[in-house]
């Protein structure tokens, strides 16, 4: 026969949890989540930011090295005062406003998104020495610069 005390015992029995326990465990667990969320959104945001900023400096350090290379065969002397000078057979000409490249340097892609500049000056102080400055925009508002001394 079935014991009426301990059916009444399990009956009374206070284990587990109120519902005002899980309430409040479940509000913190969101609230977690939530700064979880908003803090991987901003990672992803700054990981982007961080790429396009290495992509740019890699392309102006391209340029720069490009400048270089001619440097050994040409002067530099008639680059002096031109917007973003190139040089073909020996005469430079200017590229004004620079060139829109994509992050390979390629021209003419929709991908585009970068704006690469760069001039060639006679140092004030040094003889025989140039320098070459090299900027990278993007987004507006973000920029690498790059400059270096050329002796010829």
């Amino acid at each position: 026969m079935i014991d009426m005390t301990q059916i009444m015992k399990r009956l009374n029995n206070n284990s587990g949890f109120t519902l005002v326990e899980v309430l409040v465990a479940a509000l913190i667990i969101t609230a977690g989540l939530i700064a979880y969320i908003m803090t991987s959104g901003n990672v992803v945001g700054q990981n982007t930011q961080s790429k396009k900023e290495s992509v740019a400096t890699t392309l102006a350090q391209d340029k720069m090295e490009s400048i270089r290379n001619t440097a050994l065969t040409v002067s530099l002397t008639d680059a002096d005062t031109l917007d973003s000078p190139t040089e073909s057979s020996g005469t430079w000409t200017a590229t004004t406003g620079g060139e829109v490249i994509d992050a390979e340097g390629d021209t003419g892609n929709a991908d585009s998104i970068y704006t690469r500049t760069w001039t060639i000056t006679t140092d004030a102080t040094l003889t025989n020495f140039y320098t070459a400055s090299v900027t990278v925009s993007w987004d507006t508002s973000k920029t690498v610069t790059l400059d270096t001394l050329i002796s010829q």
